[in-house]
């Protein structure tokens, strides 16, 4: 009997650490990530087809929101959910060689919905490297103000599309406590850049 319990003792010591060495990404993982991203890609920054002469153009991008939800199938692979939002602000001014000096502002927003997967290599329960492709759509609404003074050639308008969408990114995320850390991305979508926080349960 003393040297079962020895051996017991033994095999728990080594047990111990190995079961409390979890992983950042692992089966059943549920991941919950809120993010901002900057630069803006091109799908915020287009420019103004009607008329190519304006003289003038000023963008102002307000950045794009991030909300994800990830579960992970395995180890190494998570399907997920990605919404985002952007906004910009595209004024163009003209000058007709005239003296009438007017602007066009092109105010979008970018709505985008996505089905994501991802690939990951865990390392330790800190670290996770993940790259992953997204496949969805983006709604896209144009508000167009014209100060043209000439109503026949006055183009204010609101447009609206419907495109079908992809994106690819590469990251790391780093878990400051069990339930919680930071994600960094570089890649192919709205924006070039995006950084945020995870919920891990």
């Amino acid at each position: 009997m003393k040297i079962i319990r020895i051996s017991v003792l033994f095999v728990g010591l080594i047990a111990a650490p190995l079961c409390s060495s979890a992983q950042a990404f692992a089966d059943g993982t549920n991941l919950v990530s809120i993010g901002f991203g900057l630069p803006p890609g091109t799908k915020l920054t287009q420019t103004y087809d009607p008329n190519p002469s304006f003289t003038v153009y000023k963008l102002k991008n307000y950045g794009t929101g991030i909300l994800r939800y990830e579960h992970g199938l395995n180890k190494y692979f998570g399907i997920g959910l990605n919404l985002e939002y952007s906004a910009s602000s595209n004024v163009y001014d003209y000058d007709n060689n005239s003296n009438l000096l007017y602007s066009v502002t092109v105010n979008r927003s970018v709505f985008g919905g996505y089905l994501r997967m991802n690939g990951h290599f865990p390392v330790g329960d800190k670290l996770d490297f993940y790259a992953g492709v997204g496949l969805g759509y983006l709604y896209t609404v144009d508000n167009t103000n014209d100060s043209n003074p000439n109503t026949n050639l006055n183009t204010s308008h609101k447009n609206s599309v419907l495109d079908f969408d992809w994106q690819a990114s590469v990251g790391a995320r780093y878990m400051v406590k069990n339930g919680f850390g930071v994600f960094a991305e570089i890649g192919y979508a709205t924006t070039l850049c995006q950084v945020g926080v995870t919920l891990k349960f």
